[in-house]
């Protein structure tokens, strides 16, 4: 009996660990399926994520391209309010956004699994960067003097944006896939290099472009504190600023001349309110301004002085001195044509004019915080708002003076056409057009010595004695 129920046990032992291997063998072949499952999974989504690399680097090399195809335009002129100044700070930038793409996309090619954000991140900087500066260089080539120079620098530019559209091209799987995997990160760092070469050569061109004034004072050769100079140039583009302010108050609070017609008074008013509101939002730009550099330097500078910290970026520095003057100004030259205007010896013209200098002032001047400032920066943010609302104020009183205008077109007697005889029709017909000839030769004239005027003297608001 014994025996017996030794053999059962022995049994139902015998059993047991036939139902174990079973059952270590069952589960050895679910984990070695879970991993096969998991392994398929992860290689899917690298895959995706490769797509998603390859279909930005696209979009960065269209974008790249476009630049390309606006800079050989003849009927694009470019930006028009860019400085030299601003041109080689944004040349900087482009600079560092090669460099910073050239580091992560050597750390992506070291790490194909790791993270890609920070290549998508330069890898737009770096397209944005090109694009803004193909712009620039399209506009200050109208300081250029002679057409020889114009082609030598948009050739310069147009290299720079194709090398630079390399990284975008080059970068993609199906071109990586290609190379071994130890000559991947040598195919990025040889196109950063020759970005890099190019850059040289077109800040060597576009300096060239600076005039050599003896009087000019530059951040990178001065012997004053650079954040003494900097912190004055801001206060005293802020006073100009408020002294414009107060000169239209002086003007406003004058008395009527009682020889003015209703219409002339209401003129009046309506340029000195639309000048008012404009001065007034260029008064909140410039302190939106001064918080963004102030910003900008708190952020950048690190364990450096203020002043070595302008003096390190001193071309940057010098666009953002040159567009705080540019704005004080044309925000003078906006007063004292309303002023001209109130007293007859300026047209509404002029105003208009005036009224877009001080737009294209205050581009240069967001565009030279722009370079250097952080994303996503409430401050920048600030400036931007500040920026369009003497844009939307500039717009308001050119409509203004455009409506007023034509107001004194319909007060005009004009004359019956019907009445006149057929002789005297055409003899009047012939009179508007040798009069639309005339003004079509004086318009390109006008044209031509402005172009001269902006190629020699578009750097005499920089003066000293300015204010």
């Amino acid at each position: 009996a014994k025996d017996d129920e030794i053999a059962v046990l022995q049994a139902g032992m015998d059993h047991s660990i036939v139902a174990m291997a079973n059952l270590k063998k069952q589960v050895g072949g679910n984990q070695s399926d879970l991993q096969r499952r998991l392994e398929s999974s992860s290689l899917d989504n690298a895959q995706k994520l490769k797509r998603i690399l390859d279909s930005i680097l696209r979009s960065c090399s269209d974008k790249t391209d476009e630049a390309v195809f606006n800079l050989n335009d003849p009927s694009n002129p470019g930006n028009m309010t860019a400085t030299v100044e601003h041109v080689l700070a944004t040349i900087e930038q482009v600079h560092e956004a090669g460099n910073s793409l050239a580091a992560s996309f050597a750390g992506y090619l070291a790490n194909p699994d790791g993270d890609q954000t920070q290549v998508i991140s330069t890898a737009i900087g770096l397209s944005n960067g090109l694009d803004h500066l193909m712009a620039n260089l399209k506009g200050i080539s109208r300081l250029a003097n002679g057409e020889d120079l114009v082609e030598r620098i948009v050739k310069a530019a147009r290299s720079t944006a194709l090398i630079g559209r390399q990284f975008f091209v080059k970068g993609q799987s199906a071109a990586m896939d290609k190379l071994l995997v130890l000559e991947r990160p040598g195919v990025i760092l040889d196109t950063n290099r020759d970005l890099q070469q190019s850059l040289a050569m077109l800040t060597a061109l576009t300096e060239g472009l600076v005039p050599q004034d003896a009087n000019k004072v530059s951040v990178a050769n001065t012997s004053e504190d650079v954040s003494d100079l900097v912190e004055r140039e801001m206060l005293n583009a802020a006073r100009a600023i408020d002294e414009a302010v107060r000169r239209l108050q002086a003007l406003a609070n004058q008395p009527r001349d009682s020889s003015l017609t209703d219409h002339q008074v209401q003129v009046h008013d309506a340029i000195l309110d639309s000048s008012m509101a404009m001065t007034n939002a260029i008064a909140q730009l410039i302190r939106a301004a001064t918080a963004s550099q102030q910003e900008i330097v708190a952020q950048g500078r690190g364990s450096s002085t203020k002043a070595a910290f302008y003096k390190k970026n001193n071309r940057w520095t010098d666009g953002l001195i040159s567009a705080a003057k540019a704005v004080a100004v044309a925000t003078n030259n906006l007063v004292e044509t309303a002023d001209g205007v109130i007293k007859g010896t300026r047209s509404l013209e002029h105003l208009v004019v005036a009224a877009r200098e001080v737009s294209a002032a205050t581009v240069q001047l967001v565009a030279a915080s722009r370079v250097k400032s952080q994303l996503y920066s409430k401050t920048q943010e600030r400036l931007e708002l500040a920026a369009k609302a003497v844009t939307e104020a500039s717009a308001h009183l050119v409509r203004a003076t455009q409506r007023l205008t034509e107001k004194e077109e319909e007060n005009r007697q004009a004359e019956d056409y019907d009445k006149m005889s057929n002789l005297e029709f055409k003899s009047k017909e012939m009179e508007q057009q040798v009069m639309i000839l005339k003004l079509e030769k004086d318009l390109v004239g006008a044209r031509r010595r402005l172009a001269e005027m902006r190629r020699h003297g578009y750097h005499a608001e920089e003066e000293e004695g300015t204010f």
